[in-house]
């Protein structure tokens, strides 16, 4: 039987269609029905999908349409499977996603009444101005205090980052290595979670992920031999976008602007210096001397954050805390005190690569005895412990594949990391802003390191034999073990498969 030929305009205009029967519905029915997140499932995800489509080749059309529809199927079920484990109260969210929804329907209210200052937000007023709640308000000024298809809204855009992983993944390594950290994206249960609260990690997850596409679209048309009228309209799309979400990172994290400027002005760099010609490697390092020696006042005077790392942690009790006031106090600190600078970054990064500790499930402790919404995202985490050793591999593998354009995924992912061990460690929500990077680089791993995995017995025994200590149980042991005996033979049954049709076809 002939399968029926995906049309791509068909498809695209499809999906206009259903974004608009979503705004329709928006418009002309009352929100107070509970039919609201379908038909902002509708919208929200109807124009997504047409926004996909519109980016994607003709031939890989199906495989996008099918992995973001999977990627925001799992997310709802994931969201409705929360609800119906916590009763849809507000007793297992954290403060925060608490916060941003009053904040939200605040200013909605106040906006329907403009004469009417902001009243009611309280304690709440100092993030009036951030652009999360602002996004949030606008929903509740169209649709009504609806937190539901405030979700849906994130479940959108974190089934749109996992389309963005896989785009990326197509620019710089390739269709294999793309399917690979799409399929890895879609069901790392880490975002999930994040995703299902009103929380402003997702939407800035996918401006991120959103920025470095932008980046790579904006790069491979300027580099274009001949450009045409249309591929400088795109260019300047995805210039304005690159401004864009530029604008708007400062109130993800201050330093987010520096992150994401810097890894922009690697691409470039990198393609200067692809040549290997030593003048070339001479002149960037002069003019970085140079920058650094105009702007080192203003570097030394910048104030840093605080450590945040909870009094009762061993991480507090065995090593010494760094000095952050500014940049040149850190900086005298660091030169005063290198052994203690070196046992805490290197206890901080382990820590936060291993965070949350995915043993602290109800029975595992005396301390917790019920179910608590966040642990959704530890079977991630034991996704991730796998794939800690191919991350490694794969950032060696992608700067050598990709010739250098990979470049600001690798700067960016390993800085924003370490800034996050370093000020507020084994903190899983803000580490996962960079876990899309991770989970690039270790499909990159998995597909083109494949001698190396034994490596990764280096890593998987000593991690499970410290899981066991921490668990009092030989149960992640013998967990790993039939895993890994599983693993096997179904490896094997598949290269017994690809040899029997060699085998019939000498008989």
């Amino acid at each position: 039987m002939n399968r029926i030929a995906f049309r791509p305009r068909a498809g695209f205009w499809i999906s206009l269609l259903l974004a608009a029967a979503g705004a329709a519905a928006i418009v002309l029915l009352p929100w107070e029905i509970v039919g609201a997140p379908v038909l902002s499932a509708m919208f929200f995800g109807g124009l997504a999908a047409g926004l996909i489509l519109w980016d994607s080749p003709a031939e890989e059309r199906r495989f996008v349409i099918r992995l973001f529809v999977v990627a925001l199927v799992v997310r709802l079920l994931a969201a409705l499977l929360i609800r119906w484990a916590t009763g849809g109260g507000d007793s297992h969210t954290p403060s925060d996603a608490v916060s941003y929804d009053r904040a939200a329907w605040v200013l909605a209210r106040n906006w329907q009444s403009p004469a009417t200052p902001p009243e009611g937000l309280g304690p709440l007023f100092f993030i009036a101005d951030d652009f999360y709640p602002r996004l949030l308000a606008g929903l509740y000024f169209v649709l009504g205090h609806s937190p539901v298809a405030a979700v849906v809204l994130n479940t959108v855009l974190g089934a749109s980052s996992v389309y963005i992983v896989y785009r990326l993944g197509t620019i710089l390594f390739g269709p294999v290595t793309a399917r690979w950290a799409g399929w890895l994206a879609a069901f790392y249960t880490g975002f999930w979670w994040w995703e299902m609260l009103l929380l402003k990690d997702t939407l800035f997850l996918f401006l991120i992920l959103l920025f470095f596409l932008s980046l790579h679209r904006l790069w491979n048309r300027l580099a274009l031999p001949d450009r045409s009228a249309a591929d400088w309209l795109r260019a300047a799309v995805w210039g304005a976008l690159l401004l864009l979400i530029f604008s708007l990172a400062g109130e993800i994290r201050e330093y987010v602007p520096v992150l994401l400027l810097a890894a922009a002005a690697l691409l470039p760099v990198a393609v200067f210096l692809r040549s290997g010609r030593s003048w070339r490697w001479v002149l960037v390092a002069g003019a970085a001397a140079v920058v650094a020696v105009i702007f080192w006042r203003q570097i030394l005077t910048r104030e840093l954050v605080p450590v945040s790392v909870d009094p009762q942690s061993m991480l507090f009790q065995i090593t010494e805390l760094p000095v952050t006031k500014n940049v040149g106090t850190f900086l005298r600190w660091v030169l005063g005190h290198p052994p203690a600078f070196l046992q805490y970054m290197a206890l901080a990064s382990f820590t936060s690569a291993l965070a949350p500790y995915a043993w602290i499930l109800p029975g595992t402790v005396p301390e917790v005895t019920q179910f608590e919404p966040g642990m959704i995202a530890f079977p991630g985490m034991w996704m991730w412990y796998a794939l800690i050793p191919f991350s490694v591999f794969g950032a060696v593998q992608a700067v050598r594949r990709s010739k250098g354009e990979a470049w600001p995924v690798v700067f960016f992912a390993a800085a924003a990391f370490l800034l996050f061990a370093f000020f507020i460690p084994r903190e899983s929500r803000h580490r996962d802003i960079v876990m899309p990077f991770a989970l690039l680089l270790a499909a990159e791993g998995l597909v083109f390191s494949r001698r190396w995995w034994l490596l990764g017995l280096m890593v998987w025994i000593p991690l499970t034999g410290f899981v066991a200590w921490k668990w009092h149980s030989l149960v992640p042991i013998l967990l790993a073990a039939g895993l890994a005996a599983a693993g096997i033979l179904v490896w094997r049954i598949r290269v017994i498969r690809r040899r029997k049709p060699l085998l019939v076809k000498e008989r």
